[in-house]
């Protein structure tokens, strides 16, 4: 114990002497004298030092340096005077300022002293959470006999220990991790005075090569302050020292909440020492194994030639086809891994499989399981690609696979199995694997288990699927049977009777303006009203402006889902834009054509044109430029305007019926070939380019505006511009208002938009406004006075 005093210094004594008067044959000045004139000393007072001295001591009176948990200690100060003389009934004043976060006074901080001298002061610790040391003062104040005294003494609060144990499975104390059963590590966590620490966590960390923590690595301490963890070997062929390592993080807060953590560390060291593995009773059942099918598979591992009962030892299973669930497997209590071999594969059908067991340490055990031939169960059908084919001789394609796929009982696909496949319908001219065949063919299923053919397309538009058989050894059919999805074959060339143009604005700003543009669609089908092949190109040309791209494609059909097949569009769409020289009145001529078949009335009914039956001759396409340009003309070619010249027909049908009435489709006079067969199927469309600049003209009627909007050639103003009309108030009551609606939207259209708007209360001299904006934004307006 360190006892640290403080010795006040003593006040001084002083003897004041007197001088008496001299006489009488004295001396004077002389102390002690005889004679007249002599005088005795008067006495001095004198203030004794006084001595503090302060000891530490535990409930059981020893002498200690610090505080326990539980009962805290006693601060036992000692006031005597120098020469040793107990000094009782003296208060002595006890001072925390430098330990105050730490301890506390439960009986107060004075204490008078007994007849010894001594005064016992009790002290505690203010918390079980903060550790520390510091500085408890002492004081005695004097009195009129002796000086002022002070002393100091340090004052420890020791956090709790961590005391780490290792014990066997019969709870002997140990040094060594054993082989064949758990060992526990008993960590205790407690204070000096054996005071617990109670629901803490406790963390075990170590080599983990050498060992692991089959439980966890963490516990929490219980009510003696001890948690236990379980601690095995890594692998059981680790050898060696190591030490184990343990730590608890204590956790409390100051009187400010200023947070105060410690962490308590503690360790232990252990030996391992090689175990002596091996394996043996590798039981793989008997007889085959169904394809895919499973089984369970075993073995025995013993250490030190005793089975694995206590310490469990990890096994390693494989197989060279299929597999081994779980692959890693720890003994059981008999010492015994087991897991499941299966037999996953189809390769694996009809061989023999090598199963390995093995762990570090010992040799492996191998052996074989015998795997029984797959059996197919079921044919499904895979696709059909593309879903949509043309009749023969179109433009489209003509040909579709089919694939079907064989499988077992658990759908893995089989190679080498026999499969006939045949059309649901041969009547209309389809064929199948090879041209000309309408018969059923063999095949045999490949190495993904698939068998594929070709379907050919006939004469006439139809349906059907593609059924598919699954054969025995002795090429008889089974039960086993599965139809493809609809194939769908179509006559693919569009005709003139199902052509479509669809222009998006029908007059566009483009009068004054380059750069303008509207998209127009061409939409196609053939004679039966089905979709026309991808691919298929259309052209466009026109009287001014410029078509981007000069021509367009029929794009792929919308793939085919589960719950939808393909999607074919059957159109395709270009942009005109405004540029370049305009035509006179604004109204500009497209022309768009594809080469397409003539129209037929099919006599006989079998979708074939034949000779002799009627049919609609085409004569050359062309553009009206001037028949759009001109009111009220004919639609009638005039030279000059732009034609699609054509060879004639290679037809052998030189004798045709009276051609059906063209009227005006009769294309450019004298290029009809009188047969019946390709042509360029065709549409005619108009466009303005209209002005931004409006013409307004309107007549009023009673309490009613009719107006007539356009632009400056008459046509249709940009097709979404806007016809307001307000009222101009230019008189007194009463006032002058429109009525219900007072704004159009002009409509995709060609010609001039008329509007009727409705007003109330307008007398001569007022007036209503209409005011035409574009889609630029280019206003007109015009007023129109009340009359």
């Amino acid at each position: 114990m360190n006892l640290i005093k403080l010795l006040v210094a003593p006040l001084v004594a002083m003897t004041i002497g007197l001088a008496g008067c001299g006489g009488g044959g004295g001396s004077a000045g002389t102390t002690n004298g005889s004679g007249s004139g002599s005088t005795n000393g008067i006495g001095a007072a004198v203030i004794q030092e006084a001595l503090l001295n302060l000891q530490l001591r535990d409930t059981a009176g020893a002498v200690t340096q610090s505080v326990a948990a539980a009962g805290g200690a006693e601060i036992v100060a000692t006031l005597t005077t120098k020469a040793g003389v107990a000094v009782a009934g003296q208060r002595v004043i006890f001072d925390d300022v430098l330990v105050s976060s730490l301890i506390s006074f439960p009986d107060g901080k004075s204490v008078t002293t007994d007849q010894n001298g001594l005064a016992r002061l009790k002290i505690s610790r203010l918390s079980l959470t903060r550790f520390g040391s510091g500085v408890v003062s002492a004081s005695f104040s004097g009195n009129a006999q002796l000086a002022s005294a002070r002393s100091d003494i340090s004052v420890r609060v020791d956090p709790p220990t961590l005391r780490l144990e290792l014990f066997d499975a019969a709870s002997a104390p140990t040094n060594s991790i054993s082989s064949s059963a758990l060992t526990s590590i008993r960590a205790t966590l407690r204070f000096a005075d054996g005071t617990p620490v109670t629901q803490k966590r406790v963390d075990i960390t170590g080599d983990v090569t050498k060992v692991s923590f089959p439980e966890g690595s963490s516990q929490l301490t219980d009510a003696t302050g001890v948690a236990t963890v379980k601690v095995a070997r890594a692998a059981l062929n680790v050898s060696g020292a190591g030490s184990l390592s343990g730590s608890a993080v204590i956790t409390g807060a100051d009187a400010s909440g200023s947070v105060d953590t410690t962490v308590v560390a503690g360790g232990v060291d252990y030996q391992v020492g090689v175990a002596n593995i091996a394996l043996s009773r590798l039981n793989l059942g008997t007889g085959p194994v169904p394809a895919f099918g499973n089984r369970t598979v075993s073995v025995l591992a013993s250490i030190n030639g005793v089975a694995s009962t206590n310490s469990p030892v990890q096994v390693t299973f494989s197989a060279s086809c299929g597999t081994t669930l779980p692959t890693n497997v720890t003994t059981n209590s008999e010492g015994i891994a087991s897991t499941t071999y299966s037999a996953s594969l189809a390769t694996c059908a009809g061989s023999n499989v090598n199963i390995t067991a093995s762990t570090i340490g010992a040799p492996s055990l191998a052996g074989t399981i015998a795997v029984a031939n797959s059996i197919a169960t079921n044919i499904q059908f895979v696709s059909t690609t593309p879903q949509l084919i043309y009749l023969k001789g179109s433009t489209g394609t003509t040909q579709a696979q089919v694939v079907f796929k064989v499988v077992d009982s658990n759908g893995t696909a089989l190679q080498n199995q026999k499969v006939r496949l045949s059309l649901s319908n041969t009547s209309t001219g389809v064929t199948l694997n090879t041209l000309g065949n309408a018969g059923s063919f063999d095949f045999t299923t490949d190495s993904t288990g698939q068998v594929s053919a070709a379907v050919f397309s006939g004469s006439v538009p139809t349906s059907l699927n593609v059924k598919a058989v699954l054969l025995d050894s002795n090429n008889a059919e089974t039960s086993v049977s599965v139809n493809s999805n609809l194939l769908s074959v179509a006559s693919g060339r569009p005709t003139q009777r199902s052509l479509s143009l669809s222009v998006e604005k029908l007059s566009i700003e483009g009068g004054n303006t380059d750069g303008i543009t509207t998209n127009v669609t061409f939409s196609m089908a053939d004679r039966q009203g089905n979709p026309v092949p991808p691919g298929t190109q259309v052209n466009f040309v026109t009287e001014s402006g410029v078509f981007l791209p000069a021509a367009c494609f029929v794009p792929p059909p919308v793939p085919a889902t589960a719950n939808s097949p393909a999607i074919p569009s059957s159109s395709c769409t270009v942009t005109l834009r405004s540029q370049g020289t305009r035509t006179r009145n604004g109204r500009v001529s497209i022309l768009a054509y594809v080469v397409g078949e003539e129209d037929f009335v099919d006599g006989n009914g079998n979708n074939i044109y034949d000779c002799g039956e009627s049919y609609t001759d085409l004569g050359f396409a062309f553009r009206d430029d001037n028949g759009q340009a001109l009111a009220g003309a004919n639609n009638a070619f005039d030279n000059g305007e732009f034609q699609v010249p054509r060879a004639p027909s290679s037809s052998t049908c030189l004798v045709a019926k009276t051609p059906l009435p063209a009227g005006a489709l009769a294309g450019v006079p004298g290029t009809n070939d009188g047969v019946w067969g390709e042509a360029e199927v065709r549409r005619l469309g108009v466009v303005i380019f209209a002005t931004s600049q409006a013409a307004i003209n309107a007549q009023i009627v009673g309490n009613s505006l009719n107006v007539v909007v356009s632009d400056l050639n008459g046509n249709s103003v940009p097709t979404g511009s806007t016809i307001v009309a307000s009222a101009i108030d230019a008189t007194s009551a009463p006032a002058c208002t429109m009525v219900g609606a007072t704004s159009v939207n002009v409509p995709n259209t060609l010609s001039a938009t008329a509007a009727n708007f409705s007003f109330s209360g307008c007398i001569q001299g007022d007036a209503i406004n209409v005011k035409v904006t574009t889609p630029l934004g280019v206003v007109s307006t015009r007023d129109f006075l009340i009359q």
